[in-house]
């Protein structure tokens, strides 16, 4: 049904990779996780195309990573840097984590996203005073 795809057959879910015993899972070790040192975790990754209708195809490295103690739930990375490794990918996404903890905190208890403001002139005079 539809049109042709783009590029190649439909890849297996993440899903259904997370969940095939055969899958190539390979362990790596994470520094400076949750104030915990070094944390042990497991990571399969492949290259694949993302395309959405009327948008142009864009490839993409995906990391799926499990955790063998069961202390978090399976993630998925994206990433449009081919070259990265799973554990560079793996790695940027952990330091961007102080980053989005600090805009979520922001949010939610200044009320930076309930500006009323139109103007770029009162956006820059009151967003200081929230801080």
């Amino acid at each position: 049904m539809g049109r042709p795809r783009k590029v190649g057959k439909r890849l297996p879910t993440l899903k259904s990779i997370l969940e095939d015993p055969k899958a190539n899972w390979q362990s790596l070790s994470i520094e400076g996780c949750y104030g915990r040192g070094a944390y042990s975790i497991e990571v399969v990754s492949q290259t694949a195309v993302w395309y959405h209708t009327g948008m142009a195809a864009v490839p993409i490295r995906w990391v799926l990573v499990r955790d063998p103690q069961g202390h978090f739930a399976p993630q998925v990375f994206l990433c449009t840097d081919l070259s990265a490794t799973p554990q560079q990918i793996v790695q940027w996404f952990r330091q961007r984590w102080g980053v989005e903890v600090t805009f979520a905190e922001v949010r939610a208890h200044l009320g930076v996203e309930t500006q009323r403001q139109w103007s770029n002139l009162a956006i820059l005079r009151t967003t200081p005073t929230l801080f």
